[in-house]
């Protein structure tokens, strides 16, 4: 049987902040022994330490208590994934910024300032991540251990892209950022993949990896001052008329506007979720080229579903319908509309294809009843089946780069497509509890919803 776990997001958001605030409070107490009286830190460097994590703690309280539903989207994709690839990928951005130094390509700092800074960065991650842990006590969602809260693999890996970050995405080129970076998510998104952590776990991680990098920074730049810093190679403006081609991930809600989906059988759909990565290639300050690869789930109400039927309510406990699941693959046209203090509007218009998951509709059997359906505490009512469709997608949203080559988006966007449905409902379960089914319907739906949330851009200027 399945249940959500629900922790309200002010309680939860209360409980991440705890620890972190009290080590926050013991790194400040450091910083203050080093920093001159007479230094402020700017409205800018207080702005690159929280902005990112900050949105980052608040996508994991948010997604607290739905994450066992938006787990449903390893569960139907790929539930038997099993790849270790995360445990060695982690530790790509770090070992790239000493292969880097190794081959005599210098990064913003000499090797033995950025050695400090990793230290100071090691340090902190390490404190909050197992503090944290092993405080919460929250089980992994294979059930294995306790200790699933914050990911340490995503914290250890968005750390260290941090690093990579800092010392040439920042000195040399952007696109170490976007490699760095992209190695991280690769590694969190890993994490799920394997089942060994909840969706919240990973954005905790992540904010917390990047957090540590920011404050091991700000402690080594006190300590050492202007000692250690290679020589810029040329000035690095920040652009204005250059073209804002980009990567973009992002996080979300979704609404359906086609509240019955599958209008034969009384299925009701709930407010669901989206998730997306997306790129464009601009021809000006204005336009470009793109497309985007994005999920939308969502949680479907079956309870007016058979246990109206005198049967289903003597034998079974309660009805379980799989999230209705559809992927789309988008190209067309983008849009940038750059203003002032590093503002953008954003828009686009998409077409492609969508293809949905098969899902089914299960009867949770009570415990007297099991042994007359071969041991199987669950009996399979119906399946059905959206077949692959024409897709097109609209969307907006506004902008705000909180560095050269990162911004904070605010979206939303409409997708369209219609879905031929086929739906097979039991029919017979024989003396040795085999069963049949029949197709009791073939017909189009509408399968349109509005989607909603945040976004992070990594600006390839």
């Amino acid at each position: 049987m399945r249940r959500y776990f629900i922790l309200p997001v002010s309680s939860f958001l209360l409980f991440l902040l705890m620890p972190v605030t009290s080590l926050l409070a013991q790194v400040a107490d450091s910083v203050t022994a080093v920093v001159p009286k007479h230094h402020k830190m700017t409205k800018k460097e207080i702005n690159e330490i929280w902005i990112a994590p900050t949105a980052l703690f608040a996508a994991s309280a948010l997604t607290w208590g739905e994450r066992e539903a938006i787990r449903e989207f390893r569960n139907r994709y790929v539930p038997a994934f099993e790849n270790h690839y995360d445990d060695y990928l982690q530790y790509v951005p770090l070992a790239l910024v000493v292969g880097l130094n190794a081959a005599g390509v210098k990064g913003k700092h000499k090797p033995g300032r950025a050695l400090v800074s990793y230290a100071f960065s090691a340090a902190i991650m390490a404190a909050l991540v197992n503090g944290i842990k092993y405080t919460a006590k929250v089980e992994r969602p294979d059930g294995s251990e306790n200790n699933s809260f914050p990911s340490g693999h995503s914290a250890n890996s968005f750390m260290n892209a941090t690093i990579l970050h800092k010392e040439y995405g920042q000195y040399r080129h952007p696109l170490y950022s976007v490699l760095g970076y992209t190695l991280s998510t690769s590694t969190a998104v890993g994490r799920g993949l394997n089942n060994r952590h909840w969706i919240s776990d990973v954005l905790a991680g992540a904010g917390i990896g990047i957090l540590s990098a920011q404050l091991g920074y700000l402690i080594t730049d006190k300590i050492f001052k202007e000692h250690g810093i290679n020589d810029p190679l040329k000035p690095s403006p920040y652009p204005v008329n250059a073209k804002p081609n980009f990567l973009e991930a992002r996080l979300g809600f979704a609404v359906t506007t086609t509240k019955d989906l599958l209008r034969a059988t009384d299925l009701e759909a709930r407010h669901g979720y989206n998730i997306g990565l997306e790129g464009a290639w601009f021809f000006s300050k204005h336009v470009g080229i793109g497309g985007e690869f994005a999920f939308s789930t969502f949680p479907i109400n079956s309870s007016r579903l058979y246990f109206n039927d005198p049967l289903y309510q003597e034998i079974g406990e309660d009805i379980y319908t799989e999230p209705m699941g559809v992927r789309y693959l988008n190209v067309g046209p983008y849009f940038s509309f750059p203003m002032t203090n590093g503002w953008f509007v954003t828009a686009k218009a998409n077409a492609g294809v969508s293809a949905g998951a098969r899902g089914s509709v299960v009867l949770n059997l009570k415990p007297e009843y099991v042994d007359e359906f071969n041991d199987n505490p669950e009996l399979t009512l119906m399946y059905y089946q959206p077949e692959h469709a024409f897709a097109w997608s609209v969307g907006a949203g506004i902008q705000k780069r909180v560095s050269r080559n990162i911004a904070i988006k605010a979206y939303s966007s409409y997708f369209d497509s219609d879905h031929d449905f086929d739906i097979d409902e039991i029919d017979d379960v024989d003396n040795e509890g085999n069963y049949t089914y029949k197709r009791v319907s073939s017909e189009k739906v509408r399968f349109n919803h509005f989607t909603f949330g945040l976004a992070v851009t990594a600006f390839i200027w």
